[in-house]
C-alpha cells in the first residue's frame, strides 16, 4: 500500500483533528452535566465532519486505487449526514427543542439514506458514471464522472439544507438584534464553506476546477476552527445565548446574559429598548454602562443610569448562571423604575408636609387639653376628665401615626448605605431600648447567636423593634389564666445566600382570619386594644424586608403563639 506527500492534506488533517476534540470536549460534557438535545446533535454533527474529514485524507494520501475508491465511498457517509445534523443543531440551538421530533429526524435523513443506498448499488450508473486517476503535477487523484443522483440528492439537497439553516440562523439574527452577530456569523461560515466550495468546484471556477485537487474538503478546516471558535469563545453548550428565548426575549423586563467575564453575549428586546445604542457587546463589561453594579450582590439594586435623554432610575437584580457548582455568567434583570421613584417621592414630599402640618396642631391640642385640666382645679367630674385622657390619647396616637406613616413613605434602600449588619448588636441594643416595655408586659426575650447580614442598620433595627413590640402587644391576653411570662424567641439559620430569621412568641396567637391581612397597612389583631398601636407595625416590617430583596411570612395557629419568619441576604464571606 503506497502513500504520498501532499499540503493540502494538512488542512483536512488539522479539521478532522478538531472535530475529535469537540467530539472528546462534547462527550466528557455531557458526562458530567447531562444530555440535552443541543448536545446530541453537536456531538453527532462533529463525528459525522470527523468521518469526512478523515476519509478524505485517507482518499488524497493513498495512491492504492481500491482504497481511494472505498474511502470516497464512505467519506459520504459522514458528509450527507453534516448538513441534516447542522440543522437539527442549529434548531436545537434556537430553543426549537419541539421541532425535533422523531417525523423530522427521519425526513432529513431520507434523502441521505437514499443517496447511500444508490451509492454503494449504482444501479445504472445513476450515482457514479466513472473514475479515472489523475496525476496532478506529481500528485495521483482520484476524479469522478457523477451520474443525476449524485446531483440531485447530495449536492443539490446539501445547498437546500444549508439555505434552510441559514436562514433559520439568520431570521433569529435580525429577530434578536446585533448581539448575536459574532455567533451567528460562525455558525454561517461553518454552514456556508464547503457548500460555496463545493458550488465553484461543479462551475469549473479558478482554482476550484474539476481536474485539479478538490478542495472541499480542505475547506472544512475553515468550518471546523469556526465551531471551535464558536463553542470556546461563545460557549454554545454552556449558555446557549439564542436559546431560552421563551424566558429571556419574551420578558417584558430588560434581561442581559453575560459571560463570567461580565460581558454581553445577549440581550432581550427590552433591553434594547431601554439602553438603545448605549448597550456594550463583545469585549465591552456591562460596568461600561452600570458603573455602580455589583453581580456577587443577590439583593436589589437601585442604580442611575444616564441615557441620552436624561437620568433613569433602573431596579437591578444579578443572578449567577451556574450549573453544578461551576459558573457560567450573569443574567442581569433591569426594570426602568423612574416614574415609580418619581410618585415615591412626591407621596414622600406630601406625607411630611401632612405630617408636619398635623403634628403641630395635634402638639398644641395636647397642650391645651393639660391647661384645661389644669385651670379646672381638680374640680371636673370623673366622665369628664375620662374624656379629656381620651382625647390626649387620641391626639398621641394620631402623632404616632403620621410618624409612622412618614417613616414608611422613606423605607429605600437605593440612597442608604447598605453594608455588614452584626445581627446580634441590632437586638441588643432594640432589647435595652425596650427593656421597660419588656418588663410592663412580664415578658422575656430569648436569641440564639444571630449572623451578619447586607443591610441599612437602621432600618433593620426598625424591623426588629416592630417584630418584638408586636410580640408584646399582641402575645398577651386577658383570657390567658396561666401565670407564666411571654417569652420572644430569635434565631436564625442559614438558607443558600440568604439567612432566614423567625421571631416566635408563646403568647395566644392571633386568629384564622387575621393572617390574611396581618401585613395591610392599619391592620390590628382582635387581641389588641385601641391604644395598642396605629397597625402599621406589620406593614413597615414588610417593606423593609421586601427592600432588602428578602420575604416575609407569619404563622400563628390559635394559642400556639405566633411566629414571624423572614429572609435578608447573608454576607459573603471571603
Amino acid at each position: 500500500m503506497a502513500w504520498q506527500h501532499t499540503i493540502y492534506a494538512y488542512p483536512i488533517v488539522l479539521a478532522t483533528t478538531v472535530s475529535l476534540a469537540l467530539v472528546a470536549y462534547t462527550y466528557q460534557y455531557g458526562r458530567r452535566y447531562g444530555v440535552t438535545p443541543t448536545l446530541k446533535t453537536f456531538l453527532a454533527m462533529n463525528v459525522a465532519i470527523a468521518v469526512w474529514t478523515g476519509l478524505s485524507a485517507v482518499k488524497l494520501l493513498s495512491t492504492d486505487p481500491a482504497l481511494k475508491f472505498q474511502a470516497y465511498r464512505l467519506l459520504y457517509l459522514g458528509s450527507s449526514s453534516v448538513g441534516p445534523l447542522l440543522l437539527l443543531f442549529v434548531l436545537a440551538y434556537t430553543d426549537r427543542i419541539t421541532e425535533l421530533r422523531q417525523p423530522l429526524v427521519l425526513a432529513v435523513f431520507a434523502v441521505p439514506v437514499v443517496f447511500w443506498a444508490l451509492l454503494f448499488t449504482n444501479p445504472y450508473d445513476v450515482v457514479i458514471v466513472d473514475t479515472r486517476l489523475v496525476d496532478i503535477e506529481g500528485l495521483v487523484v482520484m476524479r469522478t464522472q457523477t451520474g443525476p443522483a449524485h446531483i440531485l440528492l447530495s449536492f443539490t439537497y446539501a445547498v437546500l439544507i444549508a439555505c434552510v439553516t441559514t436562514g433559520v440562523l439568520l431570521h433569529e439574527s435580525v429577530k434578536r438584534g446585533w448581539a448575536y452577530l459574532p455567533q451567528a456569523t460562525l455558525l454561517g461560515v461553518a454552514i456556508t464553506t464547503p457548500v460555496v466550495v463545493s458550488t465553484l468546484t461543479s462551475a469549473n471556477v479558478p482554482p476550484f476546477t474539476l481536474d485539479s485537487v478538490n478542495l472541499v474538503p480542505p475547506s472544512t478546516a475553515v468550518s471546523a476552527l469556526a465551531l471551535g471558535v464558536a463553542t470556546y469563545r461563545y460557549r454554545l453548550l454552556d449558555i446557549r445565548p439564542i436559546a431560552n428565548r421563551t424566558v429571556v426575549d419574551d420578558s417584558p423586563d430588560a434581561m442581559v446574559v453575560l459571560d463570567p467575564d461580565g460581558h454581553v453575549v445577549h440581550s432581550n428586546a427590552a433591553a434594547t429598548a431601554l439602553f438603545r445604542e448605549d448597550l456594550p457587546s463583545g469585549e465591552t463589561p456591562i460596568t461600561t454602562l452600570l458603573t455602580d453594579v455589583d453581580l456577587e450582590t443577590e439583593t436589589d439594586q437601585h442604580l442611575e443610569y444616564r441615557s441620552s435623554n436624561g437620568p433613569v432610575a433602573i431596579e437591578v437584580r444579578s443572578r449567577p448562571l451556574k450549573r453544578h457548582g461551576e459558573r457560567l455568567g450573569w443574567v442581569v434583570v433591569c426594570r426602568d423604575i423612574t416614574e415609580r421613584k418619581r410618585r415615591e417621592a412626591e407621596l414622600e414630599a406630601f406625607t411630611a408636609v401632612v405630617s408636619h402640618d398635623l403634628q403641630a396642631p395635634l402638639r398644641t391640642t395636647e397642650r391645651y387639653l393639660a391647661l384645661l385640666e389644669e385651670s379646672a382645679g381638680g374640680t371636673l367630674d370623673e366622665e369628664t376628665t375620662a374624656l379629656l385622657d381620651r382625647s390626649r390619647r387620641n391626639a398621641r396616637r394620631a402623632q404616632t401615626m403620621l410618624s409612622d406613616l412618614l417613616a414608611y413613605s422613606r423605607i429605600d434602600t437605593s440612597h442608604e448605605r447598605v453594608e455588614p449588619v452584626d445581627m446580634n448588636e441590632t437586638v441588643s441594643e432594640v432589647v435595652e431600648s425596650l427593656a421597660y416595655d419588656i418588663d410592663r408586659h412580664d415578658a422575656t426575650v430569648e436569641r440564639g447567636r444571630l449572623p451578619r447580614v447586607n443591610g441599612v442598620e437602621h432600618l433593620l433595627a426598625r424591623l426588629v423593634q416592630n417584630l418584638v413590640v408586636n410580640a408584646l402587644e399582641h402575645g398577651r391576653s386577658d383570657a390567658r389564666t396561666d401565670d407564666s411570662s411571654l417569652t420572644i424567641t430569635l434565631e436564625a439559620s442559614r438558607r443558600g445566600a440568604v439567612w432566614e430569621f423567625t421571631v416566635a412568641d408563646d403568647g395566644v396567637g392571633m386568629n384564622p382570619g387575621e393572617l390574611e391581612y396581618a401585613f395591610d397597612l392599619f391592620s390590628q389583631g382582635t387581641n389588641a386594644d385601641y391604644d395598642a398601636g396605629t397597625g402599621m407595625g406589620l406593614a413597615i416590617c414588610q417593606k423593609i424586608v421586601a427592600v432588602h430583596g428578602g420575604t416575609i411570612g407569619i404563622d400563628s395557629p390559635p394559642d400556639e403563639g405566633t411566629t414571624v419568619t423572614f429572609t435578608l441576604p447573608a454576607v459573603r464571606e471571603p
